[in-house]
């Protein structure tokens, strides 16, 4: 069976870079969050509304991965996985639905992840959600660090 590859990472740290350069290595189908919240959604919302949005399509993600792993094709999931609960959550689906996996997290200096994401601002389209200074420094303050035993591939850039 092919593998899935969770992207673990800030708002700005390249995971998307990263992850379409990876599935076009692997020649794996890729999941990104934004790509499809924005379009379904539009822009910003109210945090526990976006949660549930978040959970329901991360569930249709998890439902197709299956099919796909199952054809042996590689999928990537351009998530983000901000909380170790979550990335917990999704190791616990991998491992009981058997299936092999990488976490993998990039690790940027926030103030990288900051001017990349502000700088992005004049290009996103409805890909990436606009962001300013202020909403990044309150999502920094919801972002976990992941821990060395969490993570399979530690990806360290500037």
């Amino acid at each position: 069976m092919a593998t899935i590859y969770f992207i673990c990472g800030f708002i700005g740290s390249g995971k998307t870079t990263y992850s379409n350069q990876l599935a076009e290595q692997k020649k794996a189908y890729r999941y990104s969050v934004d790509e499809w919240m924005i379009p379904l959604y539009g822009e910003h919302m109210e945090r526990e509304i976006f949660d549930q949005r978040l959970h329901t399509l991360q569930e249709l993600f998890k439902q197709s991965a299956l099919q796909l792993l199952s054809l042996d094709v590689p999928v990537i999931f351009d998530f983000g996985f901000w909380n170790k609960q979550e990335r917990d959550e999704f190791k616990r689906w991998a491992t009981e639905n058997q299936l092999e996996y990488e976490f993998v997290y990039l690790d940027v200096p926030y103030e990288t992840c900051q001017k990349r994401a502000v700088a992005r601002n004049q290009e996103r389209g409805d890909k990436a959600y606009e962001m300013t200074p202020e909403m990044l420094d309150m999502f920094w303050s919801w972002f976990e660090v992941p821990s060395s035993t969490e993570i399979t591939i530690w990806e360290t850039t500037d």
